[in-house]
């Protein structure tokens, strides 16, 4: 039986019971990776809630890798991490930020944003913000419409967005294009990652031919936008789109191959 077979109602109490078990497994990995002199993480649950548990650290590596390729990170300034959830990326980075490098981890789950200010306490380059925008991943309920980033006006050297359109309805995604315009600086970068297709990819089978998604009754667990049409809405927010990776696009598999990853600066402005 897939997840396409069941009733959110039955999705949901499966998510409840896998949240329970990965709960009371945690202080034995916590343990054991105390034992083997491992980096603490966060508990298995929070893990699984940013993806599958066993990705946490290779996903963040990998993306790291990638903004090293661009050589994208500064040395100093702000860097904006949207849904940074427990805190992958910020755990990654956080050898490389200089000491007057300031990042700003924004999320809808409370939880996620409570653990990172554990862990980061006393480090005063980090600082960790709850979304309170309404969204099937928070207790928020504020309109996309109306949500502002906690972030200046070209204030972000780098604004980092892993995993975030993969879970964003139209609406959501254009409101959080236009943050990121914002906030970003002239010769800042954006580093955004998504589901691209064109056609109709197997691996979204609902939808339709602008915005698909992989589980009927559960749409924001995994989204994909057409190519054109998020490149449209990336010129609309004042941004292009000056590289990209695609590991997904076109989307013509039934299987996920690794998101596609673009590398966003703010439009010139017209003379």
């Amino acid at each position: 039986m897939t997840l396409n077979h069941l009733s959110g109602w039955a999705i949901e109490c499966a998510r409840i019971a896998r949240t329970a078990a990965l709960r009371a497994l945690s202080p034995f990995d916590r343990f054991w990776r105390a034992l083997r002199r491992r980096t603490a993480l966060p508990p298995l649950w929070l893990r699984r809630h940013a993806g599958p548990v066993r990705a946490f650290e290779t996903s963040a590596r990998d993306c790291r890798l990638q903004l090293d390729r661009w050589a994208v990170v500064p040395a100093a300034g702000g860097i904006v991490d949207l849904g940074c959830g427990p805190g992958a990326m910020a755990l990654e980075l956080s050898n490389a930020m200089g000491r007057n490098a300031r990042y700003v981890g924004i999320d809808v789950h409370g939880p996620s944003i409570a653990w990172c200010r554990r862990r980061f306490r006393g480090d005063d380059r980090f600082r960790f913000e709850i979304a309170p925008v309404s969204s099937a991943f928070g207790a928020g309920d504020l309109p996309i419409g109306r949500y502002r980033l906690p972030v200046d006006d070209g204030a972000a050297g780098l604004v980092l967005a892993k995993s975030l359109f993969t879970h964003l309805s139209e609406t959501e995604a254009r409101r959080y294009l236009s943050e990121i315009a914002r906030t970003l600086r002239p010769r800042g970068a954006a580093v955004v990652t998504a589901f691209l297709f064109a056609g109709v990819p197997p691996a979204f089978p609902f939808g339709d031919e602008r915005v698909r998604w992989r589980v009927r009754a559960r749409p924001a667990a995994a989204i994909a936008f057409a190519r054109q049409v998020f490149e449209e809405m990336i010129a609309e927010a004042g941004l292009v789109c000056a590289d990209a990776f695609f590991g997904f696009y076109p989307g013509g598999g039934s299987r996920f191959a690794g998101q596609d990853v673009l590398l966003l600066n703010r439009a010139p402005l017209s003379k």
